[in-house]
């Protein structure tokens, strides 16, 4: 496993607020070798421990180690591909992900005590990035309910399952905050440029607290105050930033590699590290950022 301090200079923002984003201080890490296809890292409740999809088993499957790299261990075996981020729920004993093993990609539960799994999600359409709320509710996206890709939201056991967003082109990557008051997500409205948005649960109030750029991949703090998104502002590659929630103001760029595309980050429990995947596909590793 590779670690250390590692910095760079960031280069200007756009003209919303990056401009001359100033980098966190930090400490960063590398979560194990790079080629293995490791991706879409998230916490488990207790912050000691991180989920994660990998190939590195010849297909894609769910995998945990500690928030160090250490201890890795395959968390289920399955016969298909299970994909995308791994969100806990609140207590740690159940996990929602995305999965073909029905042939067609949709989201599933895994009950952790007892190895139960249930799909939630409507197997008649491709279904994917799944998001446990606080308040005992999914969120994901899908390309069921017309439009290109829409956000759903159901229960654990497949109840009220609910369309809220009906946008032309694509809304996707919900991410709930940690109140399971609202709900962030990524959306180009057809326009092809996409922007963070933030909504309730019942899909009212939506306003963007983006502008200009690329915004993919909102993750919320604990604290609510502020997002984590990958973003591609005036670089060539996706960064990984943080913003105020409320109006995408202080926009500060977090130090990671160079000269590659980083995605999907992650806030941990306490809110004193961000992971986030670097490098695509088979190429990719998961790395950690601390605040100092």
């Amino acid at each position: 496993m590779g670690s250390g301090r590692i910095s760079f200079s960031p280069k200007a923002g756009n003209e919303q607020e990056a401009t001359n984003a100033p980098v966190a201080p930090n400490i960063f890490a590398r979560l194990g070798e790079p080629g293995l296809g490791d991706n879409r890292a998230t916490y488990m409740p207790d912050g000691r421990t991180l989920l994660f999809a990998s190939t590195r088993s010849g297909r894609s499957q769910i995998w945990a180690m500690n928030q160090d790299g250490g201890n890795l261990r395959q968390v289920h075996k399955s016969s298909g591909n299970d994909y995308g981020r791994v969100a806990p729920n609140a207590d740690g004993t159940r996990l929602c992900f995305s999965s073909d093993r029905g042939g067609q990609n949709a989201v599933h539960v895994l009950d952790r005590r007892d190895g139960r799994i249930d799909l939630v999600s409507d197997p008649n359409f491709w279904s994917f990035g799944p998001t446990w709320s606080s308040t005992d509710r999914i969120a994901f996206f899908s390309k069921k309910g017309g439009n290109a890709i829409n956000i759903w939201t159901v229960r654990p056991d497949g109840s009220e399952l609910r369309q809220i967003t009906n946008q032309p082109g694509e809304s996707r990557q919900p991410w709930w905050s940690s109140d399971g008051r609202m709900l962030a997500l990524s959306a180009d409205h057809a326009s092809r440029s996409f922007q963070i948005w933030v909504l309730t649960p019942e899909g009212t109030d939506a306003r963007c607290i983006t502008r200009g750029g690329n915004y993919q991949q909102p993750f919320w703090s604990p604290d609510g105050k502020r997002i984590a998104v990958s973003a591609k502002i005036d670089e060539a590659y996706f960064r990984i930033y943080v913003m105020n929630a409320s109006d995408g103001s202080g926009l500060e760029q977090i130090q990671q590699p160079t000269s590659v595309d980083n995605v999907h980050p992650a806030w941990s429990p306490d809110g004193q590290s961000i992971v986030f995947t670097s490098g695509k596909e088979s190429a990719a590793a998961l790395w950690r950022f601390s605040f100092a």
